[in-house]
């Protein structure tokens, strides 16, 4: 399978690119870039463009992933497609749902798949988690913080216009999590508040949310560009509970820890590293392989969905939250 990637950004050179290397079944990896010269050299090396347009005519490439500012998501998305290539896509693949429903139709009129790259849920650490819920369960409080430092002034995510904001850069985290730890159902019952705004562009800077689960426990999370980072996941069941650092963002040579609390028992679990965005990639040609795209798609729609509610109880409680 030949790998096109639409956008040479940090995240493609730090993590897509070594995955794509590690993934058995992708055996070139082109890259097209507007905004940075051609690398001197890189794994499974195909062929460079300077035109995304060019580069899905003529890379003679199976998959794309594309890498670029939210608000471009949706035209490449679509032009990927139209050439007959599957797609994923980083978080948030699209802006709405609406958008994400013609996204999927779109995909699902040529026969292909486009799957949002939220990669984290693919570290083993989550099997074993839910292994500990039907042990320990049922789950009764799930608790996320991921919080940054406020971003530098040129990054896309401070300026509405590349359809940034917290909401959409990490509203994907928010509803992925929901929905991997309520067993695949829906949430509901999605109530939230806002967080301040960028004193120069106005997007927004940080929400908490609090939420029924698909499986009936209890959801609460913060999610902010505006302090100390934290990146971490409480799990509580009837009789356990496990606290995961790092869990959105592990480093593929980072082995990860729980601190894990059974019947007032305390004890560390540690899980060998691994690499979450190879994973999903290996994950993502298999399905190519074949032929199940309607499990990414189901994803895809389930997440945006959940981000629109978010984004809905936003504008309903606090009335001056709305999208600029």
């Amino acid at each position: 399978m030949r790998l096109l990637i639409l956008g040479y950004s940090s995240i493609v050179e730090r993590r897509v690119m070594p995955a794509a290397a590690k993934v058995r079944d992708i055996e070139e990896i082109s890259i097209a870039s507007k905004s940075r010269p051609k690398p001197d050299g890189w794994p499974k090396q195909g062929l460079f463009f300077d035109d995304y347009e060019a580069a899905l005519r003529g890379s003679n490439s199976d998959l794309v992933y594309l890498s670029l500012p939210n608000a471009l998501h949706e035209r490449w998305v679509m032009a990927a497609l139209a050439t007959g290539k599957h797609v994923v896509v980083d978080k948030p693949a699209m802006m709405t749902l609406a958008d994400s429903e013609r996204a999927v139709e779109a995909a699902r009129r040529v026969n292909r798949l486009v799957a949002e790259a939220t990669v984290f849920g693919y570290h083993p650490q989550f099997e074993a988690l839910a292994a500990f819920v039907a042990e320990h369960g049922p789950l009764t409080q799930a608790a996320v913080q991921f919080i940054i430092p406020p971003l530098p002034i040129g990054n896309f995510r401070n300026h509405a216009e590349l359809g940034g904001g917290c909401l959409l850069d990490m509203g994907p985290y928010a509803a992925a999590t929901m929905r991997i730890l309520g067993g695949g159902a829906a949430a509901s019952e999605i109530s939230a508040l806002a967080g301040g705004r960028h004193p120069e562009t106005g997007v927004d800077m940080g929400f908490s949310v609090l939420a029924r689960l698909g499986n009936g426990g209890a959801f609460s999370g913060q999610f902010s560009f505006e302090g100390e980072y934290q990146n971490r996941l409480l799990v509580v069941g009837r009789s356990g509970s496990v606290l995961v650092e790092r869990v959105f963002t592990p480093p593929a040579d980072h082995q990860m820890e729980w601190r894990r609390r059974v019947r007032n028992v305390d004890d560390v679990v540690t899980f060998e590293p691994a690499d979450t965005f190879a994973r999903f990639l290996a994950a993502v040609t298999s399905a190519i392989g074949g032929g199940d795209h309607e499990s990414y798609h189901r994803d895809l729609l389930s997440d945006a969905r959940c981000r629109d509610m978010i984004a809905t109880a936003l504008a309903s409680q606090n009335p001056s939250h709305q999208r600029v």
